[in-house]
């Protein structure tokens, strides 16, 4: 009993200590199967580290549990014909906040602009080691997630893409214009120009990338506008151009009233209008036609102008030895200035308001009759001239008479100019003149016109005496005894002249003859100074020289000494003295000249 209550004993003390070493097995099995687990489960997380979960997707291209390299290359393939994709979006041009035009396609090469995918950035952050069951049960579990696609751009590629565009988009606006070529109108349309937004057309690409553009996607460009707007243009055309050169223009000027009265009409067809026609544009681009009045006129007159007559002022005329009044007649002109007005009227106008009809305003002379009744003629002052004959003489003589012919009669009005050499030319042998001797250089040779000389003198002596105002005369290079020393005139026409201008107020009227060998010269008309005539004593003598000549062409020449010598004039009026002209003259010596050739003179 002893051994059973013993052995009791030992089993209810060593059952106690099996059971805690069962426990502990159970504990060594729990712990192992948990470190194998957590060794699978590090594995897989090891393993899933670079893989992005099940059932990612980016642009609708799956990537999951590929690795990171295989993941961006996949996507790098799929998405490669997406990322080169053309760009597009319309660019509206506007002018005022309102559109020009249709809008314009702008199309760009992503690649070219500096757009591409990032696909590093885009997978980001889906792919490394992490103990998070969450990640881990998302590679095992598929769960279907998109992953929005990173984009890059390069803003200095895409500014020069889009400035590239730009050129192309840009445009100048063109100027209205138009022309008449030929009598036709020409006309340019104007147009808005084209200024593209760079800096607004490169964020319109660039904010949605890497999305392309929205459909109807729009920026705005501006449109700057031509100065001359097609709206003037328009206006100008039908306005004024068109309505001018619609059909002729028709002008009938009229002289005369009642059964006396005459009518003549110039047709102007449109393409002589036209020619006539220029385009004027204003500093606020507002065209207008000008027309070339002078133009006008002038083709006007080779049709109306039959019509138009000068007045004639009274004058006088030389009627043997008595002068004698010539009345005034009135003349008649186009108005210029009111005639063009009603021309500038009818160019824009149609049908019978195309017509212009003018008459004849009569023009009146500047002296009147009532002037030319206060005209009395008297002798103001003469002259005379002897001049040598003999047949050696005959051309010198034959061109003195032939001038005095010609001065015979000539009337100068009051404030007019007389000028020899127009009242004797042509000088030549169309103008009834011969050669003869005339002073050069000192000597004396052939000449046309040579004894003309004398008739400048006797005129300049006339002019003296008479006390008209003396305006140029050059004397002769050596004394002539015929001639009064210091008072005497040669002439060269044009270069040497001899003028004298009629200071009063009644004309002088010039009456000379021959008679044998002497010109008889006087003036008629009012005196209205007294003369006085002051002559110094000669001064400075020289004597000539000998000179033998054998020259055919020479021309014997008689000796004159050469001296210097005052004259002057006074001019008194009412006892007063009222003017003086002073001269001083200087002669050379005229040498004496011996011809012995058988062919001189």
């Amino acid at each position: 009993m002893a051994e059973e209550r013993d052995a009791g004993a030992r089993l209810r003390e060593e059952t106690p200590r099996g059971t805690g070493q069962e426990w502990g097995a159970v504990v060594l099995r729990l712990l192992a199967a948990l470190l194998v687990l957590a060794a699978i489960y590090v594995g897989a997380a090891l393993y899933f580290k670079d893989r992005p979960p099940a059932g990612l997707s980016v642009a609708g291209v799956e990537i999951g549990n590929l690795t990171h390299d295989e993941a961006i290359e996949h996507l790098g393939r799929e998405l490669a014909d997406q990322e080169k994709a053309p760009l597009t979006l319309a660019v509206q041009a506007v002018d005022d906040g309102k559109p020009v035009g249709d809008p314009t396609p702008l199309t760009l090469d992503p690649a070219e602009a500096g757009l591409s995918y990032d696909y590093e950035a885009t997978i980001q952050g889906v792919t490394g080691f992490t103990l998070d069951p969450r990640v881990i049960w998302s590679h095992i579990a598929r769960s279907e997630r998109e992953l929005p696609l990173v984009g890059t751009v390069d803003r200095e590629a895409l500014d020069a893409a889009v400035a590239a565009l730009a050129e192309d988009y840009d445009q100048e606006p063109v100027e209205g214009e138009v022309t008449l070529v030929d009598g036709e109108v020409e006309v340019v349309d104007a147009s808005h120009g084209r200024e593209l937004d760079r800096e607004a057309t490169a964020d319109a690409f660039a904010s949605g990338w890497p999305a392309a553009p929205e459909p109807g996607t729009t920026v705005e460009a501006a449109a700057p506008p031509p100065f001359l707007s097609q709206a003037e243009v328009d206006r100008f055309t039908s306005e004024e151009v068109e309505p001018a050169l619609a059909a002729p223009l028709r002008v009938t000027a009229v002289d005369g009233e009642g059964e006396d009265a005459e009518e003549v009409t110039a047709e102007v067809p449109p393409r002589e209008i036209a020619a006539m026609l220029s385009i004027d544009r204003s500093p606020e681009h507002a065209l207008s036609l000008t027309l070339d009045e002078d133009a006008m006129l002038e083709r006007l007159r080779q049709d109306l102008g039959q019509l138009e007559r000068g007045p004639a002022d009274a004058t006088v005329r030389l009627d043997g030895s008595t002068v004698k009044t010539v009345p005034a007649r009135s003349g008649a002109a186009l108005d210029d200035e009111a005639l063009m007005t009603a021309v500038g009227a009818a160019l824009t106008a149609s049908g019978e308001e195309r017509e212009v009809r003018t008459e004849l305003t009569p023009v009146e002379p500047e002296i009147g009759d009532e002037v030319a009744k206060a005209w009395k003629f008297s002798t103001m002052g003469s002259f005379t001239s002897e001049f040598p004959g003999g047949e050696v003489n005959a051309a010198r003589s034959h061109n003195i008479r032939t001038a005095i012919e010609r001065l015979n009669g000539v009337v100068v009005m009051p404030g007019e100019q007389f000028s020899l050499g127009a009242a004797l030319s042509p000088i030549d042998a169309s103008g009834g003149y011969q050669e003869a001797p005339v002073i050069n250089n000192g000597r004396l040779v052939m000449g046309m016109g040579g004894g003309l000389s004398q008739v400048s003198t006797t005129v300049f002596n006339t002019s003296w005496f008479s006390g008209v105002q003396l305006d140029a005369h050059t004397t002769h290079s050596f004394y002539i005894p015929r001639y009064p020393a210091g008072r005497e005139a040669t002439i060269s026409y044009p270069g040497l002249d001899n003028l004298w201008t009629n200071d009063t107020s009644t004309p002088v009227v010039i009456r000379t003859w021959t008679e044998d060998h002497t010109i008889h010269m006087e003036y008629l008309g009012k005196r209205q100074y007294t003369v006085e005539t002051i002559e110094g004593e000669r001064q400075n003598i020289q004597e000539p020289e000998r000179i033998v000549d054998d020259a055919p062409t020479c021309v014997t020449q008689a000796p004159s000494p050469g001296f210097t010598i005052y004259v002057a004039r006074v001019l008194s009026q009412g006892g007063e003295v009222v003017g003086r002209d002073e001269y001083t003259t200087t002669y050379i010596p005229e040498d004496e000249v011996v011809c012995t050739h058988p062919d001189a003179n």
